[in-house]
């Protein structure tokens, strides 16, 4: 049964029909009806005859005046279950009482509910509801004066609640009402370390949301009230770490230097050989991977001898990260393998979604298209149970290898989820979702579906995430590119570059933008270098250089190691423009 909503406005008359019906009960049933309000829309016989001062009351009158009803079942045995029939009902009973009288039966409720059914974790919401509700800071002096002893003790018992319930409901991936739980907690909470330790809580649950600016809002309510130096280390750690790590969760991109700034306060305040150390680490290798060597060592070994294993994971992720930025595309692979080696004794699902999203990104770079395929059909399953965010993540991770493959029919099929996912998500920020609809995009222009195509970069536009060229640039380059449309390309190559090694995407994107405009010189001084042996990029590299030279052998030696890597639509694709245009110094694509 629906509460009335927060923001829903009943007229004064209706308001007052029910409360004239209500004022017709006598004393006894009328103060049972506000005894059940406190409790909620379903509440029981038993602590309403325990809230009620007065004669015992005669539930079947409410029923008779179809005020209430008896349900069939009930979830507390032995006891009566009832429904108050209409929200409004409920609305005007509540209201009907005096604040302070509403507070203590708030509290008399929560010590019925644990008398008779136990405080556990079943009913912790309930108790965190009552609990703080008989504390309210607006209505508690009144309620409780004179009696400050309990006051504390419902405040104490309150707080305890309040957290447990969100810690359930984030177990759970409910967020927002974790949220609602933590920032009810602040409303109690005047300890200045609690409310520290309550705001990282509320950070690490807009993590779980993807919403960085929650998230640094929370942490730097958090700095404010923290005066322990490991603790703003950690804190600090915490918002570089989290900020490198998951640099899409924002509208518009963090500048790098605010994260190096945070970065320096937390490795100042930091003690050696502290997690807050290891990630503030990790967080700068994660901002510049190629002059971070020493600084992964460090971090690692921490990691290590603390024995977490959850910092040794993203130890992991830091080394596997250095050799995919130096283009080492094997060795990253290996170090993702053996991160992927620690998800058994892992609990947190956020994380290994983590795990499998990056190892299947390495393993894409090295190669390896069918185990990255299989680490999407992992992801997801891990996200089925998480929030619509950690979905969105799990669909692109299909996409992401349909589109390494050319497999465009399979992302034109995609697309109608794909799009339902963004929409799902619009008021989470991700550039992400920009992404998603840009290859969807990609796929529709290769297919022939150009007003398709069209909408779909409308969207993306609509979305109005600012700096993120770094993901979006090579998809866009890659749709000029299979248009033909040399200003775009040219235009495009003009204000974005590949992002080195690990930018596998922005790497094949300019090696076709070359090719398609003819810049043999810049194909000769880039592509050699970009032939690895065994590596996603190597056939595009080789196809560059074949297309340069007017080479056919170069041109079959990427069209075998397109088909080895099963990519059957680059190698026809290249076969085709080949065909088409041997020879020619500046070839297109074919339609």
């Amino acid at each position: 049964m629906a509460e009335l909503p927060s923001d829903f406005s009943v007229p004064d008359t209706v308001q007052a029909v029910v409360a004239a019906r209500i004022d017709l009960l006598e004393p006894a049933e009328k103060h049972a009806l506000q005894a059940a309000s406190v409790i909620g829309r379903i509440f029981w016989a038993g602590p309403v005859y325990d809230l009620v001062d007065e004669a015992e009351p005669d539930l079947r009158v409410l029923e008779e005046r179809d005020l209430i009803r008896r349900r069939s079942g009930s979830s507390i045995e032995g006891d009566r279950e009832y429904a108050i029939k209409h929200a409004l009902t409920r609305e005007v009973a509540y209201a009907s009482l005096p604040k302070a009288r509403r507070a203590r039966m708030h509290a008399a409720f929560a010590r019925w509910l644990e008398r008779t059914v136990g405080a556990s974790d079943e009913h912790a919401s309930v108790l965190a509801h009552h609990l703080a509700a008989a504390v309210a800071p607006d209505d508690a002096d009144l309620a409780w004066s004179g009696d400050e002893a309990a006051l504390e003790e419902l405040r104490t018992a309150a707080l305890t609640w309040l957290r447990r319930a969100a810690e359930l409901s984030i177990g759970r991936m409910e967020i927002d009402d974790a949220l609602a739980l933590l920032h009810r907690a602040l409303e109690l909470e005047v300890d200045e370390e609690q409310r520290t330790a309550l705001w990282r809580e509320v950070g690490r649950a807009n993590i779980l949301k993807y919403d960085g600016e929650a998230f640094r809002a929370a942490m730097q309510e958090a700095l404010e009230s923290s005066d322990d130096r490991a603790v703003t280390a950690d804190l600090y750690a915490e918002l570089a770490f989290q900020a490198s790590l998951r640099g899409g969760m924002w509208k518009r991109r963090l500048a790098g230097d605010l994260i190096e700034g945070w970065i320096d306060r937390a490795l100042e305040l930091a003690e050696g050989g502290t997690p807050a150390r290891a990630k503030a680490l990790m967080a700068r290798s994660f901002q510049d991977p190629l002059a971070s060597s020493d600084l992964v060592e460090e971090a690692c070994e921490i990691a290590n001898r603390l024995g977490d294993v959850e910092l040794r994971s993203f130890g992991l992720d830091a080394r596997s990260s250095l050799a995919f930025a130096h283009g080492d595309y094997d060795e990253a692979a290996t170090w993702a393998q053996r991160r992927l080696e620690l998800v058994p004794v892992l609990t947190d699902l956020d994380h290994i979604s983590l795990i499998h999203t990056y190892a299947a990104l390495v393993f894409i770079a090295a190669g390896k298209l069918d185990e990255a395929r299989v680490l999407a059909q992992a992801n997801d399953s891990v996200t089925s149970n998480l929030s619509s965010h950690h979905r969105l993540h799990a669909e692109w991770g299909f996409m992401h290898v349909d589109c390494s493959a050319g497999r465009w029919d399979m992302i034109r099929d995609l697309t109608p989820h794909a799009e339902a996912v963004v929409a799902a998500n619009v008021s989470t920020p991700c550039a992400l979702s920009a992404k998603m609809l840009l290859t969807c995009a990609l796929a529709l222009v290769h297919l022939g579906d150009e007003p398709g195509a069209r909408r779909l970069e409308r969207q993306a536009a609509d979305l109005g995430f600012e700096g993120f060229g770094v993901m979006t640039s090579p998809i866009e380059t890659q749709t000029a590119v299979a248009r033909g449309d040399l200003e775009e390309v040219e235009r495009k190559l003009g204000v974005w570059s590949p992002d080195g090694f690990d930018d596998i995407d922005g790497l094949v994107a300019r090696l076709d933008a070359l090719v398609l405009l003819g810049r043999r010189a810049d194909i000769e001084g880039e592509a050699p270098s970009l032939v690895k042996p065994g590596a996603y990029v190597e056939p595009f590299a080789l196809r560059a250089l074949g297309f340069g030279r007017e080479d056919g052998d170069l041109i079959a030696r990427a069209i075998e190691r397109f088909e080895s890597l099963g990519m059957a639509w680059h190698a026809a694709e290249t076969r085709k423009r080949w065909e088409w245009a041997p020879g020619d110094s500046n070839p297109e694509p074919a339609d």
